[in-house]
């Protein structure tokens, strides 16, 4: 059994003594439900959605309840004396998911032995996901109390039909009395990179993990074993159980020269005079590396993602809104797999991406999303990790210690050959081992219908408005048009292994591969279409990160795009009909050059990323031979778009990113 950091804990459980049995001494309600379960896999359902944990207790109403009645279960503990404790906190970890909005989870007290019950603390939404080292003042209930238990409980908040919600889990619960003084150092926000000669401002965040609010302490740090710089902290509060963030404006650090610096920081002197009482989590350290040059970093975002996929369909207006705001300042791409089940007629022709990535990012359910390399959830949904422009920028802010140049980066229509040339410049020294990895996307593909198996069904369809089970017709375009599908991955899924680096040095990759699968189907049970248009996206990744200084496995430092141009004169696109456009991105105009074998009708149109109509012109009936017009963008704002041709014979649809 794992024991608890506390010197003086008063009740700790982690189920791993137990594992799949119930600890002695607890107890749960009966019902004729499944109730509370202990393991460390969650079931038939509920695994695909949460992450793997070591053994813990878990309700959950999708695998176990019986029926979709609307269930309470409550689990408690053994009896506790606290009587010598005036002050008591609960540590624990849990998971508590809020889907259908009217779930609750709760930790109740008795303060005699169970007879009666008081509701104290309400668990916040981890939306599935595990929240480790919660922390709770539970003094006003438990302290000096001497037949104190606490119980955890599920209510799943829908009286019946269809839908039945997840669940949730606890696990590490300690209960302890806290010491007087008890500051730790958990976090700073400097970046791994630094430039020479710089100064950089430190900051970060202490937590408050005593029994006394602190109105005074000195904040210090100290550089590869040196000096100790301080700085006093005076006229603050920081009551119990809440952070502290600093900052040590007064003493900036300035690398003085190339290479590895690691910095401790630690509080002290805590009320004036007090020392800290806890010497197990005082410090935190981190090591940072210097250059000469730091790169402006263009971070990577990579969503996975399924066709059939509701929760898919909802985080997909965020991805498209946050793109656009950032157009040029960060590389969007889509991995296509079949969660939360079949179908995805993308995946089917990309089975080995998508199995690649499954595995890759440890995938459990979708949407997933990875911002350079770490999880976020891609929709919008108020967590501080969703996808969103302030992440984004603060990815950006890292910098990167490379620059990517991508060149010669052409489609042979004859040949059906992918190519394109890069180089890495390094400013600073790695090792062997980082990787290189290149996308091919196809920049948009579009269905007929919604082909989905999860909701909405498959009658959903314009006209905007309409509501089909529960949710809006807004949405159909995120369940027929799909972005920045990735189709290829040059070499393979497990990208170009790179040499070591050295300052100043460049590595060149030549990339080719030849097209191995249409983009669309056509004349199949379930066809689409693809836009004309095609990207690379290389980005620089480390699989198992860099320890010397923090950087984490799967971080990626740096990311290019460049669209594919045809080699062989504007690309067919069916029935004499040829089109291309260019420059692209653009900021002022762009050119529209098309060849049409005979008389036909044309008209273009231009969308934003949320299916707005922006621009159209109707050219009327254009003659047989080349044609050139020009689209005005000055009018439109820095974003993506999708310009759509539109002749007798044949409609093609592609990207323009305009960058004012």
């Amino acid at each position: 059994m794992v024991l608890s950091i506390h010197a003086q804990t008063i009740f700790y459980q982690n189920f791993q003594g137990t594992k799949n049995v119930k600890p002695a001494g607890w107890y749960q309600n009966s019902g004729a439900n499944g109730m509370w379960q202990f393991n460390n896999t969650y079931g038939t359902n509920m695994n695909g959605y949460v992450p793997t944990h070591t053994y813990c207790a878990f309700v959950d109403d999708w695998d176990n309840n019986a029926g979709q009645a609307a269930y309470t279960d409550s689990l408690m503990t053994p009896v506790m004396n606290c009587s010598a404790s005036p002050k008591v906190f609960l540590s624990l970890s849990y998971m508590f998911w809020i889907d259908q909005g009217s779930e609750t989870g709760t930790i109740a007290i008795s303060t005699d032995n169970g007879s009666t019950w008081t509701t104290a603390i309400n668990l916040p939404n981890t939306n599935g996901g595990w929240m480790d080292s919660a922390m709770y003042d539970i003094s006003a209930w438990a302290g000096g109390q001497a037949n104190v238990k606490l119980c955890f409980t599920y209510f799943n908040g829908y009286p019946g039909g269809t839908y039945v919600a997840v669940g949730t889990g606890v696990d590490n619960i300690d209960v302890y009395a806290p010491p007087a003084y008890d500051m730790a150092t958990v976090s700073q926000n400097q970046t791994y990179l630094l430039q020479v000669g710089s100064p950089y401002t430190l900051s970060g965040t202490t937590n408050n993990l005593g029994s006394t609010a602190i109105t005074n302490l000195t904040m210090n740090y100290r550089v590869n074993g040196g000096p100790i710089q301080s700085q006093v902290m005076s006229s603050i509060s920081v009551n119990p159980l809440t952070a502290y963030n600093w900052t040590m404006n007064t003493k900036p650090f300035t690398p003085g020269a190339v290479g590895n610096y690691t910095v401790k920081f630690w509080a002290d002197n805590l009320n004036v005079s007090n020392a800290d009482m806890n010497n197990k989590n005082d410090t935190f350290a981190v090591t940072f590396m210097a250059i000469d040059t730091v790169a402006k970093k263009i971070p990577m975002f990579e969503e996975v993602v399924g066709q059939s996929c509701y929760y898919c369909m909802l985080a997909s207006p965020n991805v498209d809104s946050v793109e656009a705001n950032n157009a040029g300042n960060v590389n969007v791409i889509h991995y296509h797999v079949p969660y939360p089940g079949p179908p995805d007629y993308m995946y089917s022709e990309n089975v080995g991406i998508g199995s690649a990535m499954i595995s890759y990012y440890s995938v459990g359910g979708t949407p997933q999303g990875e911002l350079d390399g770490s999880d976020l959830y891609p929709g919008a949904l108020g967590a501080p990790n969703d996808f969103s422009t302030p992440l984004v920028s603060q990815a950006a802010a890292a910098g990167s210690p490379f620059k990517i140049n991508i060149s010669n980066c052409t489609y042979n229509s004859a040949t059906k050959k992918y190519s394109a040339t890069v180089t890495i410049k390094s400013f600073g020294n790695f090792a062997a081992g980082l990787v290189a990895k290149a996308a091919i996307t196809n920049d948009l593909i579009t269905y007929g219908q919604d082909y989905s198996a999860d909701d909405p069904p498959s009658t959903f369809a314009p006209p905007d408005g309409t509501m089909v089970g529960g949710t809006s017709d807004y949405y159909w375009q995120f369940v027929t048009i799909f972005p920045s599908v990735v189709e290829a991955m040059m070499p393979n899924t497990n990208g170009t292994a790179l040499a070591a680096f050295t300052p100043n040095s460049t590595q060149t990759l030549n990339l080719s591969w030849t097209k191995n699968h249409a983009w669309s189907l056509s004349g199949a049970s379930y066809p689409y279409d693809s836009s004309a248009t095609d990207h690379l996206t290389v980005f620089i990744q480390t699989n198992a990160g860099i320890p010397a200084v923090s950087i984490p496995a799967k971080y990626v430092f740096q990311s290019a795009s460049s669209q594919f141009y045809v080699t062989t004169g504007m690309e067919e696109l069916g029935n004499g009909v040829s089109f291309e456009m260019y420059p692209n991105p653009t900021s002022k105009l762009t050119n529209l050059t098309y060849n049409l074998d005979q008389s036909q009708d044309v008209n273009v149109q231009v969308y934003n990323m949320l299916g707005e109509n922006v621009y159209s012109v109707d050219n009327g009936r254009m003659g047989a031979g080349q044609h050139t017009m020009s689209i005005d963008c000055s009018g439109l704002q820095s974003g993506v778009y999708f310009v759509r041709f539109n002749a007798d014979n044949a409609t093609t649809t592609k990207r323009l990113v305009i960058q004012q």
